[in-house]
């Protein structure tokens, strides 16, 4: 997962100051400590203090860099965002059917949630949590959304799934299929979630298929 630096390949610059390049240095210790600690015990039972022991700093020097353990959630929540549309959009855009398409990106999903599960599942139910919070703006979800329901529109122009219901809807009713492999795993860590992930997905691409 990416560090909270700033992308200076993409506007280089002048070079950073010893003193920018300290402050960097320590900012991205401590959200690397956060990320490890968050992934071994979850976001909840996490502490300032412990990141603060775990980036050996001063719970001062947290502050000076982050204003809360929310700040620091919500940077990884937006990288993690990012990821995820971005592996979307490699996937669901290129060579192959539409189902063929839709296999892949699972396929990629499950492949990120083995290399790091409590990662993975920490930033999952966090997802959840915010989405439980009332008046609370949600935009992830439809940068993440869209690109289905444009590969669902595409497939029905050629002929590849049922076009009775609206893209929208078929993507919506699709993803909450394969979702539920997903939300099984957040109730219970052991649960099977990469064999689901993929039974699911069969599950949900026959209820897609044009009707005779």
């Amino acid at each position: 997962m990416p560090t909270p630096a700033s992308n200076n390949s993409e506007n280089p610059g002048p070079p950073l100051g010893r003193r920018e390049r300290r402050k960097l240095e320590v900012r991205t210790r401590i959200y690397a400590a956060a990320q490890e600690l968050f992934s071994k015990q979850g976001i909840e039972a996490t502490t300032v203090d412990e990141i603060a022991e775990a980036a050996d700093v001063a719970p001062a020097t947290f502050f000076n860099h982050f204003q809360s353990k929310q700040a620091i959630v919500g940077l990884m929540t937006g990288e993690v965002v990012e990821h995820i549309h971005a592996m979307i959009v490699e996937s669901l855009v290129g060579d192959g059917s539409s189902f063929e398409r839709i296999r892949r990106f699972i396929a990629r999903a499950a492949e990120d949630i083995s290399a790091s599960r409590g990662g993975a599942r920490e930033t999952l139910l966090e997802f959840l949590r915010l989405d439980a919070t009332p008046n609370v703006p949600h935009p992830y979800l439809d940068r993440l959304f869209e690109p289905i329901v444009a590969l669902i529109a595409d497939g029905q122009a050629a002929g590849e799934i049922r076009t009775d219901r609206k893209a929208a809807f078929l993507a919506q009713m699709a993803v909450g299929m394969i979702n539920s492999a997903v939300t099984n795993w957040l109730a219970h860590p052991d649960y099977p979630v990469e064999e689901s992930l993929v039974e699911a997905t069969e599950f949900a691409l026959e209820t897609l298929r044009p009707k005779d």
